[in-house]
């Protein structure tokens, strides 16, 4: 088997796709350093990925009964439908995709109706701050990195 051009992990309605630094589209790789450890303090490089999932939108409410959103869809480039999408174009695109079992999906314990679950999201899993990316992936731009890489 070749070198993962993308890791990705699904856990419930959160999946994490994220490019490899030895894959083809190595051009897409980004990494950022954090503490993996929950009562760590040891740095380690780890790869930024895109997070889509199924939150729903506007279920907190401020002191005014405003609804709102929790500070976790700031990590989402879109729904899970829309990953999968993505993902299975790249399948399509022979692009070697592989499970990667220690990629992290935090929104398992985010409860969808309480406040202090979203604000302890990041007290308990800054990590996820880090490196999520924030830029929407466009398959057009990864199809051409991966035919660049393919001529060169």
């Amino acid at each position: 088997m070749s070198e993962p051009d993308i890791y990705t992990n699904t856990i419930g309605q959160t999946l994490v796709i994220a490019p490899t630094e030895a894959g083809r589209l190595s051009g897409l790789a980004s990494t950022r350093n954090v503490v993996f450890q929950r009562d760590g303090d040891k740095l380690s490089k780890g790869l930024t990925r895109w997070v889509f999932s199924n939150l729903e939108h506007n279920t907190l409410q401020d002191q005014w009964n405003n609804a709102y959103d929790h500070e976790a869809h700031s990590l989402l480039v879109g729904s899970l439908e829309e990953g999968e999408a993505l993902l299975q174009t790249l399948q399509e695109s022979d692009l070697v995709i592989v499970d990667h079992d220690d990629f992290f999906v935090p929104f398992q314990t985010l409860d969808i109706n309480s406040q202090a679950s979203s604000d302890q999201l990041r007290a308990h899993h800054p990590r996820a701050f880090a490196l999520s990316r924030r830029d929407r992936p466009s398959i057009s731009e990864i199809l051409t990195l991966l035919r660049d890489s393919t001529v060169i």
